[in-house]
């Protein structure tokens, strides 16, 4: 999937050294790393990512490259029946260029050509103002709070941002919908 600016494909093994090159310290709090990954941990991470794209799911991880160059990565997972959660990261040397946004809205636009999913979902710390811009930029709105299970067994309370997909295929409600009666 691209953009004209961003594209969005499968992890290889050769982005190993750059996504590890690219994590700090924002990264691993974010999303509840306890250290620093070694080499072989993110060819690890790597891998398992390419099985779950082989495998169809449940969760799907994209490189997101611009210029062809690594520069983050997103990802999506079934959340509901009818929902998706969507994750995204982008290394600090391109932060602030607009690529977290857009690659979430092509993954927007690939889920809403789902005839099953209705919406989509991003849990955001609520200190994470710069993730919270994001997904507001791509038509997300904030709807509630929800508690997360952490890595360390405890819940996190984040801020749970949806975005309802219409019937036309890329075009957002930007609201979760109604629960049924």
């Amino acid at each position: 999937m691209t953009d004209d600016v961003v594209l969005l494909d499968g992890h290889v093994l050769a982005d190993a050294e750059a996504h590890l090159a690219g994590e700090d310290a924002e990264m691993l709090r974010r999303f509840e790393a306890p250290h620093a990954a070694t080499l072989d941990q993110t060819r690890a991470a790597i891998e398992r990512w390419i099985a779950a794209r082989a495998a169809g799911g449940p969760m799907i991880a994209y490189a997101v490259r611009a210029a062809g160059e690594l520069v983050g990565g997103c990802e999506l997972r079934l959340a509901g029946p009818d929902s998706i959660n969507v994750s995204y990261w982008v290394f600090p040397a391109f932060r602030g260029q607009g690529y977290a946004r857009r690659a979430l809205t092509l993954l927007c636009q690939a889920v809403a050509g789902l005839d099953d999913v209705s919406w989509v979902e991003v849990h955001i710390d609520p200190d994470n103002l710069a993730s919270r811009r994001v997904a507001e930029a791509a038509g997300f709105v904030e709807t509630g709070v929800v508690r997360d299970p952490t890595a360390s067994g405890e819940t996190a309370r984040r801020l749970l941002y949806t975005l309802a997909l219409t019937p036309e295929v890329g075009r957002y409600a930007g609201q979760r919908p109604a629960p049924p009666s």
